[in-house]
């Protein structure tokens, strides 16, 4: 894998950045592009620390903001805004006194009217407190019209600025770009994402300007020989950082989107007059990102209005709602920079209309849109192709965790966001996945999500919980290191058994759980196993027909892997089971055959049952009882009124026994055992009543019997070592 990060974006472009000139058809950013075209860390983290508890004693529902923007007459001086800001909103408590705004501390408040009347306020710091003429309890609507006037101070990246070209100070134009929190820095409102309204904007700039704004134009009208007024009212609500004003000497051309229902909607480009046919060829492709954006996961969320683009000078690109601010310098004929705005087209979808309701959130922007380049890439590229570009999101480590990341426009929240919505594709399976960002759209349209609410839905649609998964990807750091290695017995019948290996030597985290697709590489094909990985060192067993020539790890790159290393695992025998693993390291025994399942394999454990017979001998070698019989150790003859009465010692195994018998005077002559006097005694005695002839003696041999499958035991053996014949069947 290679890669670095991206998007969304701030850039500062480095110097022959763009000397390579433009490129006829789409490439994949290289890193250092990623790098340069990133917004990057904020200078100051923004904060309200006044505004907390009063903000959440109210909900702005409606914004109209009739403003003038005059330009100064120093080039690359900063310019006025004039005007007047509605606020419409509804109290969410009782007896609510206090309407608290943002507004920076230089911008000059010249009256607060309610219904006619005038309002007191105040300016502690950036704030507005304005005092209501009466007390409004939960669910009552009030309406404020806030007079200002001032100079904005740019703040974040830039929040409003003045110049046309980032190179220099020459051009005149106004352009907006108030993420985070830099909407306060040029009118007041309440400027925290999870609070969306519906917004009116009345533009009022220069003659011979056009200023571009969100939603749709309702009219231009004509204020004096100086001034022209844009009025543009968007149909969905919006969060304030998403509010746009763009506006200089722009001309405009436009394409044709239609919907998935049906119709037509207008896609407008606003470029400078010697951007034109340049933009003509690098914005061709958008129409065709909106249908396939559209297809994977609901409507363009804004098809009542408009998608468009406007120029302008700050390094990257902005996902203003229906109106994305793009960087003029990126407009260069060609198309190296499809993953920009394929970038903001997705936004309209992920961070336009489902906002994030804290900034801890903004992944649920960042990651879902850079995911979304990777879509649109394997849409054109394959599979193929979208893994590269997966990997161009790669890196050995990430800064953080991927919520609630002190960097909130670093590669952590961008790539490693992008990478995790890669991996939980993998997780779920396509269906599942894209189904499950589908309902995701159309469930929170127009609303505000958090991370929390992410994980549970797709839980629902995985079928499982996937705490495991966000606890280590998105609030964890870093990523799995592994080490694997593998080897394959051939078990004899046709089988051939695979043991792998998988260890986590990471340092910087705790142990990963993750399905891990490991491709059995053979001459009869590839075979794609799944494994579930959940310990630090884990062995794998896997069956195949054809005995594997490779086994590749994550061959699609379906884990976001610092690294992975192959090695090798020890097998003393050579049998193709590793050492660890085998139940006889010293025996070669690929089949691992254990008659007792002791985990000590047959050729370590020769008498399984331990009845000191042999397995190869043993009829029964897991049943001690059986088996053949032992010796009988001691037999005795005692005489008891005129019968001998013969007693053994139990035999090893036997169930009963045999009994010969001869003359002492045969067996000295010949090695005659006699005959059989008795079979399957069970008792370990027995009586004989006949007495043998005068001047001579019995003899008895006594062999057990197993009357299972040992059958008869030994008799002893001969004086020459021999084993004793028995006369008894």
């Amino acid at each position: 894998m290679r890669g670095i990060a991206k998007t969304l974006l701030l850039i500062t472009l480095a110097p022959g950045l763009l000397a390579a000139g433009p490129s006829p058809t789409p490439q994949i950013p290289r890193p250092e592009e990623r790098e340069a075209l990133r917004k990057g860390e904020l200078k100051e983290q923004p904060s309200s620390p006044l505004l907390g508890g009063a903000s959440d004693d109210v909900d702005i529902t409606h914004y109209f903001l009739d403003l003038d923007f005059q330009p100064s007459p120093i080039p690359g001086a900063n310019g006025t805004v004039t005007g007047a800001v509605t606020i419409t909103a509804e109290s969410l408590v009782d007896g609510l006194q206090h309407l608290v705004l943002d507004l920076r501390a230089n911008m000059t408040v010249g009256s607060v009217m309610q219904d006619g009347q005038q309002l007191g306020f105040s300016r502690p710091g950036d704030l507005l407190d304005i005092t209501l003429d009466a007390p409004v309890d939960t669910g009552q609507s009030f309406a404020v019209r806030v007079s200002y006037s001032g100079q904005p101070t740019p703040t974040g990246f830039g929040s409003l600025r003045w110049t046309k070209y980032s190179s220099s100070g020459s051009g005149q134009m106004v352009s907006s770009l108030s993420e985070p929190e830099g909407a306060r820095d040029w009118w007041p409102c309440k400027d925290r994402p999870d609070d969306k309204a519906l917004v009116e904007e009345w533009w009022t700039v220069p003659s011979g300007w056009t200023a571009t704004g969100n939603g749709v134009l309702l009219g231009i009208d004509s204020m004096g020989l100086t001034k022209s007024r844009f009025r543009w009212r968007p149909t969905h609500p919006l969060t304030t950082y998403l509010v746009s004003i763009a506006a200089t000497n722009y001309v405009s051309f436009s394409q044709t989107y239609t919907p998935l229902a049906g119709g037509s909607m207008p896609v407008v480009f606003y470029v400078y007059p010697e951007d034109l046919a340049d933009a003509q060829q690098s914005f061709s492709a958008t129409t065709s990102m909106i249908e396939f954006f559209a297809q994977q996961f609901g409507e363009y969320p804004f098809v009542e209005d408009k998608y468009g683009m406007s120029a302008f000078p700050w390094g990257g690109a902005m996902e203003h709602s229906t109106n994305t601010s793009y960087n003029y310098a990126l407009i260069n004929g060609g198309h190296n920079y499809d993953w920009i705005i394929a970038h903001e087209l997705a936004h309209q979808w992920w961070g336009d209309s489902l906002s994030p309701r804290s900034w801890q959130d903004i992944w649920l922007n960042e990651g879902f849109a850079t995911y979304s380049e990777a879509l649109w890439w394997e849409h054109l590229n394959g599979a193929s192709g979208y893994q590269s570009y997966m990997n161009s999101l790669w890196r050995t480590s990430f800064s953080g965790p991927v919520y609630a990341n002190s960097n909130w426009f670093g590669a952590t929240v961008y790539d490693k966001g992008g990478w995790v919505q890669h991996m939980l594709r993998g997780v779920l399976g396509d269906t599942a996945f894209f189904a499950g960002m589908r309902d995701w759209y159309s469930q929170h349209k127009d609303g505000v999500v958090d991370t929390a609410t992410y994980a549970d839905h797709m839980a629902a649609r995985h079928g499982s919980p996937l705490d495991w998964f966000f606890s280590e990807w998105v609030y964890g750091i870093n990523s799995p290191r592994y080490e694997y290695g593998w080897t394959t017995a051939n078990v004899g019948d046709g089988t051939f058994r695979t043991w792998v290996r998988i260890r986590q030597v990471q340092t910087d985290a705790g142990t990963f759980t993750m399905p891990v697709r490991l491709t059995l590489v053979t001459d009869a094909g590839d075979d794609v196993r799944t494994v579930w990985n959940d310990q630090a060192d884990q062995d794998f067993v896997l069956e195949s027909n054809a005995p594997p020539i490779d086994i590749v790890f994550d061959q699609a790159d379906w884990i976001l892997k610092a690294s992975e290393v192959e090695i090798v695992l020890s097998d003393s025998d050579g049998d193709g089971v590793p050492n660890r693993n085998d139940n006889c390291p010293s025996g070669v025994n690929p089949a691992q055959a254990d008659l007792d399942g002791d985990s000590l394999g047959d050729d370590c454990d020769l008498d399984d049952d331990g009845d000191l017979l042999s397995d190869t001998t043993d009829c029964a070698p897991l049943d001690a009882t059986q088996g053949v019989p032992g010796e009988v150790a001691l037999l005795s003859v005692s005489a008891v009124s005129g019968t001998a009465h013969l007693a053994w010692t139990a035999a090893p195994r036997a169930d009963a026994y045999d009994i010969s018998r001869g003359l002492l005077s045969t067996l000295v002559s010949s090695a005659d055992y006699g005959a059989c006097f008795a079979t399957l005694v069970s008792a370990l005695s027995t009586d004989d009543p006949e007495l043998p002839p005068t001047g001579d003696g019995w003899f008895y041999l006594v062999r057990g019997q197993d009357t299972g499958c040992g059958g008869p035991g030994p008799v002893g053996a001969d004086s020459d070592g021999n084993p004793r014949p028995s006369p008894c069947p």
